[in-house]
């Protein structure tokens, strides 16, 4: 694949000022002390003392413990995880930059602190011997015998930065030449590919930190060769085939940037896995400047991810024994995994399917994609983000949301992606839960946790035909972004919250769309604006965010006052519907189409103020008769007329009642969740299930909502969650059956007389069972899910 451009969020053109503001000082400050040292005119000790003075400047990273140590006589230091969990039979072999001549573990230690936070792997910093001391091949050797004796009992990463990136991809080369065992994977940042560096003038003026001069007789002063000679003695020189996976990261604005370019290229015609990352507005190795500069931050959590993958991907199949397992890395499992973490327990791992963290935000990247409630109320209360773009977040803003939650709070070495669960059976002898993958992994888990949510699986309509469709066929939970649909002709089946997020953005570049209703919906305006960078600023001032936040969720709580009738809300809101659809459609009939028949709240809200207009587009057609098949080119409706169809889009949501059904969840008796919940699925506050120990869910059956944000009852069942398993120690714990039923009968015979049972939805199954809302408020949901140990017993 190509050099990836990235950026963190945070650097975008309205970053936030903090980012900005410590980019520009860092960037001056490396200019101004920095650079005028990095030169031939001053001796290689004086440099060396001065980058230790500077070094007393680091931040160090919380909860990792350094201890001064030798391997195969090699002196360095290890950073070790203060709470590392044994997740992975792993190290990283750290080789620190300098240009071979200057540097040290302690100069770069920030940057090892971080990878091991990030990672949650022990990382060796070695202390290899410099120049001009110890000419070529002195380092080597050193990462050699450093490299061979970390391998005897695991496997080992090997990560470097600009000379010791250099070092990381010649030990690589040097063991395969040997036949020797190599790397898992190499993490080279900024490194020096070719050591005749040649630049141009601008270029060296853009690059804050490196020289030509400088780099040329350090490299002369390790190599013990005039400059003419250096290109022989440069890695890109030799043969890459046969060598790890590698991810190469460089600034955009450094001295070397060209040459990793180079590099990345070269490897992959080699025939290697290699990608590389150009971080705009950043210079050499800015990663050195970690737990300072956010955008450091977000680059070393990026290539943890990406040594984590190279690894998860690799370990052969084994049986190891957790004390919790969470099954789904979206908003609950990153909830579920920091309460576990703030409460001592780290020997936790969260399996997820997708190859990143996100959940239905990751699944959920359709154009147009965004939360349906205010974003100040989309984040936790613990994590308030200052740095949403606008009021309604988009998937991609969420995600990121979670990203940095996760590095936050140190979550990333507790996840594992590309991974599907397909069993867990409770074994009452060893009283844990026995998990299976489907790559083979066998886990011992205390207690079991599914954080999938309700929209996980997506759920394709019942049309004959559908599989014969010849064109392009796409669901709006798993779009392809490959797919140009510009002047295609289109066809979106479903006309709920997603389409009505999906159709405008699709009318602007298809040919011709077609939207296939079959119900219409109640739509009210949306309250959205962009946020500005007073908005952002105003987030960071202590109190204000919260403040905001509580706004929000009071202002959603009157929504739900809609739902019942005779409110003024009701009467408000129906008034409110009816004035948008008469203000955006002067078309009466086009109107009638686009009514509701039911009450008002039955199904979900949908807040939009582009979706009428689109029905004025002359290239939209709005069809409301049934469809009788699809047909190899289109579709057949019940009147016999064809639509000729390039794209057919499903957006039909997802199974919400067949919850888990993908896995074979048993339980004590042996009897399977699936057909205990062939009626639908039902639990003790969403969260627990008879039958079923230590076994705990995250928006459950019952805990969905269609007035506010989903995170103000993911936070409550979390901490029920967690009191259930402090009470049940080393043995099990279990809702008793008694209180299951008494709960779960008291909220159907209260849904039943709800505005939701009296249409069919998502929410509700084939019986007329409402199973996925909870019918109060959201205060009723948090006092009634505290947890109290009369309703348990353990075992």
């Amino acid at each position: 694949m190509p050099t990836r451009h990235d950026h963190d969020p945070t650097l975008a053109t309205d970053a936030p000022f903090r980012e900005c503001l410590l980019a520009f000082v860092y960037r001056w400050l490396i200019r101004l002390l920095l650079k005028p040292l990095l030169s031939p005119r001053w001796t290689i000790s004086a440099q060396r003392r001065w980058l230790d003075w500077l070094s007393w400047l680091n931040r160090p990273t919380p909860g990792i413990d350094v201890v001064a140590a030798t391997v195969a006589g090699l002196p360095g230091e290890w950073l070790h995880p203060a709470h590392a969990a044994n997740l992975r039979d792993a190290v990283v072999l750290y080789l620190h930059g300098g240009a071979f001549c200057v540097g040290s573990p302690r100069t770069h230690r920030p940057l090892a602190m971080r990878l091991a936070r990030d990672t949650g792997l022990s990382v060796f910093a070695a202390d290899y011997r410099l120049a001009p001391e110890h000419p070529w091949p002195a380092a080597i050797d050193d990462a050699e015998a450093a490299f061979l004796a970390l391998a005897e009992s695991r496997r080992v990463l090997v990560v470097g930065d600009s000379a010791g990136g250099t070092l990381a991809l010649l030990l690589a080369q040097r063991l395969r030449d040997r036949g020797l065992p190599g790397p898992a994977a190499l993490g080279l940042l900024s490194p020096v590919a070719d050591l005749a560096v040649q630049v141009d003038g601008r270029t060296e003026r853009l690059d804050p930190m490196l020289s030509q001069a400088w780099l040329s007789d350090c490299f002369g002063h390790w190599l013990g060769k005039p400059p003419s000679d250096l290109p022989t003695a440069s890695p890109i020189a030799g043969s890459l085939s046969g060598l790890a996976p590698t991810f190469v990261h460089f600034g955009e604005q450094e001295l070397l940037a060209a040459s990793c370019e180079r590099l990345v290229a070269a490897m992959q015609a080699a025939g290697v896995s290699a990608e590389g990352h150009c971080w705009l507005r950043r210079w050499h190795v800015f990663q050195l400047h970690a737990n300072t500069l956010p955008s450091a931050n977000a680059a070393l959590s990026c290539l943890g991810r990406q040594l984590l993958s190279v690894l998860d991907a690799t370990e052969p199949p084994r049986e190891r024994t957790l004390e919790v397992l969470i099954m789904g890395a979206g908003m609950s499992g990153l909830c579920m995994l920091r309460g576990l973490k703030q409460r001592g327990q780290h020997d936790v791992l969260a399996l997820e399917k997708q190859p990143n963290l996100g959940g239905t935000w990751w699944d959920n990247t359709y154009p147009g994609a965004q939360v349906d409630v205010p974003a100040p109320a989309y984040a936790f209360s613990f994590a308030p983000n200052p740095d949403w773009q606008q009021r309604f977040a988009s998937a991609s803003e969420i995600q990121r949301y979670q990203q940095r939650l996760a590095e936050r709070e140190g979550l990333l070495p507790h996840l594992r992606f590309n991974t599907r669960l397909t069993a867990a059976h409770w074994q009452p002898d060893q009283k844990r839960w026995r998990c299976e993958t489907a790559c083979g992994q066998v886990i011992h888990a205390r207690h079991f946790v599914c954080s999938t949510g309700p929209l996980n699986q997506p759920r394709w309509p019942d049309i004959p035909g559908l599989n014969r469709f010849a064109g392009t066929r796409l669901h709006s939970a798993r779009w392809d972004h490959q797919v140009d649909l510009t002047g295609k002709r289109v066809a979106v089946i479903g006309t709920g919250s997603t389409a009505v997020q999906l159709i405008p953005p699709l009318a602007a570049r298809a040919g011709h769309l077609t939207v296939l209703q079959r119900t219409p919906n109640w739509i009210l305006p949306r309250l959205g604006r962009r946020y500005r960078w007073f908005d952002r600023g105003l987030a960071r001032v202590p109190g204000y965010a919260p403040m905001v936040r509580a706004s929000w969720v009071r202002f959603l709580e009157w929504v739900r006052s809609g739902f019942d009738d005779g409110t003024v809300g009701r009467s408000l809101m129906l008034a409110i519907a009816r004035r948008l659809r008469e203000w955006q459609l002067s078309d009466a009939p086009l109107r009638a189409l686009l009514t509701p028949n039911y009450p008002l709240g039955c199904k979900r809200l949908i807040f939009a103020n582009d979706y009428y207009p689109v029905f004025r587009r002359p290239n939209v057609v709005l069809e409301t008769g049934p469809i009788s098949e699809v047909i190899e080119h289109g579709v057949r409706l019940a009147d016999g007329r064809i639509l000729d169809v390039d794209v057919l889009v499903c957006a039909t949501g997802f199974e919400t009642v067949r919850l888990l059904a993908s896995v074979d969840i048993r339980g004590r008796s042996g009897a399977c969740l699936a057909d205990r919940w062939q009626e639908g699925p039902s639990a003790f506050h969403g969260i627990t299930v008879p039958d079923f120990p230590n076994f705990f869910l995250m928006l459950g059956p019952n805990t969905a909502t269609g007035h506010t944000s989903t995170l103000l009852f993911i936070e409550p069942a979390v901490q029920h969650a967690l009191a259930a398993m402090a009470h049940a120690g080393n043995g099990a714990v279990e809702v008793a059956a008694a209180a299951f039923a008494r709960h779960n009968d008291a909220l159907q015979q209260r849904l039943q007389g709800s505005v939701w049972a009296q249409c069919q939805s998502w929410y509700r199954a084939a019986n007329g069972r409402v199973v996925a809302l909870f019918p109060g408020r959201t205060r009723e949901y948090v006092v009634g899910a505290a947890f109290r140990a009369d309703d348990y017993h353990c075992h």
